[in-house]
Order: C-alpha cells, then structure tokens, then sequence
C-alpha cells in the first residue's frame, strides 16, 4: 500500500513475525515483583531575566524490586518525562523525539513489573506499567531502554523506525549439518509498519536465477556457496527489491522443528490436502495444528500445482501462523519468545533490534498481512532448471511494499 510521503525504515516484521508464536514460557522468563513509581508535583521558578519564567514539573520515582540497573533506567525515562530540566535518559533518539510532547498534567503513582529473559547472548527484558511497555536490553553494559509504549499519555508505540524490512531465511541444512551455511530452502522479505498495524510477507522463489560474487546462479545457492553467506543473501534481495533490509534471521531443518515444537506449534489452514513421501507431507485439508515434523514437511512439499512458488506460499501461511499465535500471547510473553527463538536461529541484528521488532509483532494485526510470492518463468539454464523473474511483477510488488504493507487483491 504505497502512500507518498511515508518515512521507510531500515523490518518483521518478524519478527520478527516468523519468530512469534504461542507457548510455555515459563520456564525462560524471569517476572520481578511489581514496580512502584511515586510521583509528586511541584512548580520551579526561574529569573535569570525579566520577566519571569515559570517551569511546572512532575517528579516522577521508579522502584524495582530485585534490580537496580532496571529501576534506574525505568527511572531515568518516567523522571525525564516530568521534568525535562533533568538529563535526557539514554535511549535511542527517535524515542526521546516520539516522547517529546508528552506534559503530564498531575502526579500519579504507577505499579509496573519486569520480566526478562536470556536470549541472542545477552538478556531482554520487558517493564509493563497497566498498559505501559518499556522494553529493554543488556549486551553486556547493563539494561538500556530500546522501544516504548507509554499508553497512559496516550503516546503510541515507538518500537524503532515504523517501516521494517528483515529477510527470513530457512536452510535446508540436516541434524549435523551447519544449519546457517547450507542452501537457502525458504527465502522471504517480512515487513512491518506500526503505525498501521499492518505488514507483509514476500517469498522469493527459491531457484530465482540471479547475479551474486559466484557468478549468476539459483538464489538457493548463493547462501552456500557465497564466502559472506546470509550477508549476500540480504545484498541480493535489497538490490531486486530496493528496500532497506536490515539484516537477516535464518535457521535450518533441524532447529526449525524445535523451534516450532518449543513455541507450542502453530495454527495453520492447511488449503488442500496432500500426501508426498518425499516431505513426509500427510496432511488433511483445513486448520490444524502444526507441529515441528509437520510444519517442517507442509513447508518443504513442492510436489504440487505450481511447484516452488505454491511452497514458497505455504512458507508464508507458517509465518503468518506464527504471527497469529504470537498477537494471542501478552507482551510479558517476549522475553520468553526470544529466549526460544535464540536457541533455534541466527541473525545478525543487535540485540536492542531484535527486541523492538519483535515487539512489532503485538502491535500488527495478522489479518493486514498479505502473503505473495513474487512471479516468474521456469527455464533451463545450462542443464539446471531456475526460475527468471518477472520483472514487471516485482517491480510493482516491491513499490507498493515501501511502506511495509501490500495492497489487498481485487
């Protein structure tokens, strides 16, 4: 849906919107006791000149019960919210310029609690107040604010730039096989725009016959036999399409299923049945839940009417399942969700990144994300069977995508 004028971003949209989805997590998440935060209200006035100026002011006092570095950066933010004579808190720009209007109009004591997780070799965390979310993230330096929902000011989310791009990458690598250097199985741009709630999934096929540092050759094997692997990979997709991807999450056969198996499975309307030895696909046609063996062979089956690019679909359908699962779980769920997700994929986003995008997940709504795969034509090239893109269809694909969502057929 191409709206002039609408700032792009560097996504997941999944997250990540393929990264999301329900289950027990109990067993990662940590949840402090609630936060109290004291405010009271008073009025400074200053006189360096004539005349006078009068600076009203809230002092705003977060407590966090068990961890100090929390309870200081929660702190930092709510108190520079009352009183922006104070230092600014070190949180991301765009944050602080998201925060800005906000002028609270009288004290309030608030209640908030943190959960937190280990997750992508560092710690995540989420601070909620009633419908307030801080989310944090420690690399190793302490706990530093990366996104917020301050909804008791009616402020909306700022969870990074509105518009994200991520490229989703699944590898057809098996047990015992390095899960992030074989060839590209499943390949898709996820996108997301927090302002209209709305999102997109874009699958590539698989054997898209493209330009890359090992010559032209089928997109699937660019991951595997490129020096820079998954990096490339995001070249080559940001070049076809011309959006910003910010980086990459990929895992393989093997940690796809438990992936899938530790997210509880997902909910998937399987559109017709089918039963193909080679992907182990028995599946009856309607909504059911998959999980890891099943959801690994529905993605995989290509012994169908259209081939790679009805498999490319279906890839789709297990991400949006996963996007589904994830809106029906609360936002002091994510640090559970990361915890999973990083024990099962690789990518290459910070951490504090990886935090807010997927925290865009709880903020779209999974029936505004359409699922496409781009077009093209079968050919053989050098005895090897690849795909030429149409052009023209990605073109137009790729220009309404710029704000993150796509246009709806029809």
């Amino acid at each position: 849906m191409n709206r002039p004028g609408r700032v792009t971003g560097s996504v997941a949209a999944i997250c990540l919107v393929a990264a999301c989805s329900s289950g027990d997590n109990s067993a990662s998440t940590t949840t402090v006791p609630p936060t109290t935060i004291a405010a009271t209200s008073s009025t400074a006035t200053t006189e360096p000149v004539r005349p006078t100026a009068t600076i009203a002011y809230t002092v705003i006092e977060a407590h966090v019960a068990g961890d100090d570095a929390a309870q200081a950066v929660v702190s930092n933010l709510y108190g520079w919210i009352g009183d922006r004579t104070v230092p600014e808190p070190d949180v991301p720009q765009g944050l602080l310029d998201h925060l800005a209007p906000i002028v609270p109009t009288e004290a309030m004591s608030i209640d908030a609690t943190l959960s937190s997780a280990d997750a992508f070799g560092g710690r995540v965390g989420v601070v909620t107040a009633d419908d307030d979310v801080i989310l944090l993230a420690d690399e190793g330096s302490g706990w530093k604010v990366v996104g917020a929902k301050l909804a008791r000011f009616g402020s909306d989310a700022w969870y990074g730039d509105p518009v994200r791009f991520l490229l989703v990458i699944g590898t057809d690598a098996r047990p015992g096989q390095s899960q992030q250097l074989f060839r590209a199985d499943s390949i898709h741009i996820a996108s997301s725009n927090v302002s209209l709630h709305a999102g997109a999934v874009v699958g590539f096929p698989r054997d898209a016959y493209v330009d890359s540092s090992v010559g032209r050759d089928k997109f699937t094997n660019i991951n595997a036999l490129s020096e820079r692997h998954s990096e490339e990979m995001v070249e080559i997709a940001a070049g076809l399409s011309g959006l910003p991807l910010e980086g990459y999450i990929i895992t393989g056969f093997f940690d796809f299923e438990r992936l899938v198996n530790d997210f509880g499975g997902v909910l998937v309307n399987v559109p017709f049945a089918m039963a193909d030895k080679d992907a182990q696909a028995y599946l009856s046609a309607g909504l059911q839940r998959l999980w890891g063996a099943n959801a690994l062979a529905f993605s995989r089956n290509r012994h169908l009417n259209g081939g790679d690019f009805t498999r490319s679909f279906h890839q789709g359908l297990v991400i949006l399942a996963a996007l589904r699962g994830a809106t029906e779980e609360s936002i002091t769920d994510l640090p559970g969700l990361l915890s999973i997700l990083g024990a099962h994929t690789w990518t290459d986003l910070a951490l504090g990144d990886m935090v807010t995008l997927a925290a865009t997940a709880f903020e779209i709504d999974p029936d505004s994300v359409e699922n496409v795969v781009l077009k093209g034509t079968v050919a053989t090239v050098g005895g090897a069977s690849v795909v030429l893109l149409d052009e023209e269809d990605a073109a137009r694909v790729f220009d309404d995508l710029s704000d993150g969502v796509l246009t709806p057929p029809g």
